[in-house]
């Protein structure tokens, strides 16, 4: 039975004694070369190999294989036992100063008959072992025989996964890697690691993967392939059938066409040929759909088709498509691209066509090239407007405001001003004069076009301008305004589609939350990703991008971490581009998950990595809230040097951000400042931002500024805490009355009962605080027992977040050592090892370990050097007896 490739498992099998080897088959560039070097690497140093090449040009020598391997001196033999002779004495002479030889016999498709005689005897015969590497569908190799008699155990070579990729990336680059790198990388590339290559070679010529802040990045990658991958790819379309070839030409030209169409282009034999060498796959749905296994070769397989060619291919394909077809917008966009790189011009209707759908599924490179186009005044100001939006999408702001305001000053119809205002919005939106700007082009709108009542829009032009002062008010903030707006055009007919509602459903969201309102924001969550996920796709991927993170934020702040962790997963992404300008966002909603449970250590990755993204692309401008959350969580893992300098990037920013982000933002950093020394600033900060809160109704964010607001020491937030926690309408109710309860009371009994709860819902960070209270009350009202276990049960919390450090902690008396952990810090004070205290105690050497290592928790240090440094300190409070009860 075959096995998926591993080369732990793979080493593992050639080590032990069940086989005489493996065979590994793989397609072309699935990376067998790359599997059989961790192969090497796994069998480690101990082991010797000889490598047998096989070629066609070798197949026509006798023993060619072989021959070429075993020296000079036999290059010419055609004698059967001269040349097994050689090559046993290759294998004696490795033995001497190796513990293990391996034949490793590459394109075993190649290999002559005499040479597969020949190595067959030898591993049958002597202590050799065999690694074959074979192509899928080699059939006639002959080393397959052994593995069809049970002598050689069968691995397939599937596709890298992510994992694979960052190690790959990690080996070519050195350094880290930003995770959507990885994650664009290796869907982009099929997991093929001659096409991952070429990528990685392609992206560092055009200059589009760079280092930034010691984070690799990609930022918009024209798909280009390196010099090297890209010979290969055309040797391998020159070696491809004239009809094949043709094929794979038009699908790289066209995108995916209809099963039946390449049947009409083409003949079933080629069709079947191209199929099998897996190059192009068959996709399911109303219509059987043929695409190119790897997309990423698309681009490069263009710019080889000579331009004469291209047209041809191009006429072809034009007369077969139905004239009366509903092309799908890929078509649309592709076919339009194909037509002006093969020189030829597009009516402006189907230039703006394709501009509209290109900025909608998040193609600002295609919709750029239509929009630079010259088309008549009665199309020109549309097509401003989207090439406004597309260099948005491509954070060429500047230049994107003054197209967006030149598009809206020449619009002539309510169309073409209603597309131009939704390019000021987007361009202007990080803006500090955003509002001003906004409401002058809106004010500009109605004077020219009227007024549009909420409850009387009439056209589509209508509805998109009072989609713009719905997600206006949003921003700003203005959350009954904006639930008004959204509410009244969800009721319009022409909204009842799955693009209109999954926007302003996730705007609802949104404002939802930010009110206190989660319960209420989490069945919407549901339904926008109900519609999201349909079989049938969703078509708009410039929606689904910020109403995704919207969805899951809102499952986040009511706790839902199961949910959220299961849609932060990049498989989501059916787009793959969008995992490269969503990286920042997703990055960003697993961090702050991560930091709302407590778990630093897990979020400082995502948090390093959001940063880099977003100060390389970022439309919604949410960088601020990543540097603040990133200057919290620092200072929280105990780094005050790197939350200062967080801080100070923080305050240097000169952008807005969507009012509930800002407050948030504001919060995070006010409370990193808290932390790290300048106490009257962070908290008076801290203080206004609650009193802001409180006064705009938005409880849900209130929420989070009084949990910061209490952990940082305030005890005169905790009465509002309450007050907050019983108006909350949300899944994790019972959590939040039973913290503020608690902290209200400061009964340890029931800070004791506060912090289980905390944990069954998964606020890992509060229930250790929790906890800590209680231990404190305990330890002060002289209930020792009790205050024993409470400090076990803190130091068996405090292990499961390695690094963490809460202001909450310094308030307390440290928990003192046991009289046992006490012996043996006394014992280490006076150099002793682990090894001996164990013999003197007549425990064992774990118990000594463990002992320590609860100590190191109870004292906050981290070595047996520190350990013995406090207890024979002299200073007033450090003598040994101060630290044992």
């Amino acid at each position: 039975m075959a096995r998926r490739a591993k080369a732990g498992d793979i080493g593992a099998q050639l080590i032990g004694n069940t086989s005489r080897g493996v065979l590994l088959v793989g397609a072309r560039g699935a990376g067998k070369t790359w599997m059989l070097g961790q192969i090497l690497d796994a069998l480690g140093a101990e082991s010797a190999t000889i490598r047998l090449s096989a070629s066609k040009a070798l197949a026509a020598i006798p023993f060619g294989a072989v021959n070429a391997r075993v020296g000079a001196n036999l290059a010419r033999s055609n004698d059967y036992y001269d040349v097994l002779n050689g090559l046993l004495d290759q294998i004696h002479a490795a033995l001497q100063s190796s513990k293990r030889v391996f034949l490793i016999v590459d394109n075993s498709e190649f290999l002559d008959s005499q040479s597969a005689a020949i190595i067959m005897q030898v591993v049958m015969s002597s202590e050799a072992k065999l690694i074959v590497v074979d192509q899928h569908g080699s059939h006639n190799s002959q080393l397959r025989e052994l593995w069809r008699n049970g002598y050689l155990t069968r691995f397939e070579l599937g596709p890298l996964n992510s994992d694979d990729v960052r190690q790959i990336l990690e080996e070519t680059l050195g350094g880290q890697i930003a995770g959507p790198t990885v994650h664009y990388l290796a869907s982009r590339s099929v997991g093929n690691p001659l096409v991952l290559k070429g990528l990685i070679s392609g992206a560092q010529e055009e200059g589009s993967l760079r280092q930034i802040n010691g984070v690799w990045i990609l930022d918009h990658p024209a798909d280009l392939m390196g010099s090297e991958s890209w010979e290969f790819m055309q040797m391998d379309l020159q070696n491809l059938p004239e009809g094949s070839r043709r094929i794979i030409e038009i699908l790289a030209l066209a995108g995916s066409l209809p099963m039946d169409l390449v049947l009409e282009l083409s003949s079933p034999e080629a069709v079947d040929d191209i199929h099998q060498r897996d190059l192009v796959e068959i996709g399911l749905g109303p219509a059987l759909l043929m695409h190119l296994s790897r997309p990423a070769t698309a681009a490069p397989i263009r710019a080889i088709v000579p331009i004469g060619r291209s047209r041809r291919l191009l006429a072809e394909v034009s007369q077969l498509l139905p004239a009366t077809s509903h092309p799908s917008p890929e078509e649309i966009i592709n076919i339009a691209r194909w037509t002006l790189d093969c020189g030829l011009t597009l009516d402006d209707d189907r230039l703006l066509e394709a501009a509209i759908h290109a900025n909608q599924l998040m193609r600002p490179k295609d919709a750029l090239q239509f929009c630079a186009m010259s088309v008549g005044s009665e199309h020109l100001p549309a097509l401003l407007a989207e090439g406004a939006i597309a260099l948005s999408n491509q954070n060429k702001l500047t230049q994107a405001r003054s197209q967006a305001l030149l598009a809206f000053e020449l619009a002539m119809t309510p169309a073409a001003a209603a597309t131009a205002l939704r390019a000021v919005h987007l361009s202007h939106f990080s803006e500090l004069d955003y509002e001003e700007k906004l409401n002058h082009v809106l004010e500009n709108f109605h004077l020219r076009f009227g007024m549009v009542p909420t409850d009387k829009a009439v056209t589509r032009a209508d509805i998109d301008v009072l989609i713009v002062v719905a997600m206006r008010d949003v921003t700003l903030g203005n959350s009954a305004a904006a639930t008004a707006v959204i509410e009244e055009v969800l009721k319009h007919p022409l909204t009842q589609n799955a693009s209109d509602m999954v926007l302003l459903k996730s705007l609802q969201a949104e404002v939802l939350g930010a009110v206190g309102k989660m319960s209420q924001a989490v069945a919407l969550a549901g339904e926008i990703l109900a519609i999201m996920e349909r079989p049938e796709g969703f078509p708009r991927p410039d929606i689904s991008l910020l109403a995704y993170t919207r969805a899951v934020a809102a499952v986040i702040y009511d706790g839902g971490w199961d949910l959220a962790r299961v849609a932060l997963e990049p498989a989501v992404f059916v787009n793959t581009d969008l995992m490269l300008v969503s990286g920042g966002l997703r990055d960003l909603a697993a961090a702050t998950m991560a930091c709302r449970r407590g778990h630093f250590e897990e979020s400082l990755p995502a948090l390093r990595s959001a940063a880099v993204a977003l100060a390389d692309y970022d439309p919604w401008s949410v960088r601020p809230t990543a540097l603040a959350l990133l200057a919290y969580a620092l200072v929280m893992h105990g780094d005050l040097v790197g939350s200062q300098e967080q801080l100070a990037r923080y305050a240097l920013l000169n952008q807005r951000s969507g009012k509930f982000h800002e407050l948030e933002a504001s919060a995070y950093a006010a409370a990193a400042q808290v932390m790290t020394g300048q106490n009257e600033l962070g908290l008076a900060r801290l203080r206004s931002l609650q009193r802001e809160c409180r006064s705009r109704g938005f409880t849900g964010i209130e929420l989070a500024v009084l949990s910061l607001l209490v952990r940082v020491g305030d005890g005169t937030a905790i009465p509002r805490l309450s007050e907050v926690a019983s108006l909350l309408d949300s899944g994790s109710k019972e959590f939040f009355v039973e913290w503020s309860q608690a902290m209200a009371s400061q009964n340890p009994e029931a800070l004791d009962r506060a912090s289980v709860v905390a944990m069954d819902y998964g606020f890992d960070l509060i229930a250790v605080e929790l906890a800590t209270h209680a231990l404190n009350k305990l330890h002060h009202s002289g209930k020792v027992h009790k205050s024993r276990k409470s400090a076990t049960k803190v130091v068996a919390m405090r292990e499961k977040m390695p690094g963490l450090v809460s202001p909450v902690f310094d308030t307390i008396e440290a928990p003192k050592m046991t009289r046992r952990e006490h012996q043996i810090a006394l014992l280490v004070a006076q150099g002793e090892s682990n090894n001996s205290i164990a013999t003197r105690l007549h425990v064992s050497l774990r118990t000594i370990e463990g002992h320590l290592y609860r100590t190191f928790i109870k004292l906050d240090i981290q070595s047996r050097e520190q350990l013995a440094s406090l207890i024979n300190s002299d200073e007033p409070g450090n003598r040994s007896d101060s630290f044992y009860t």
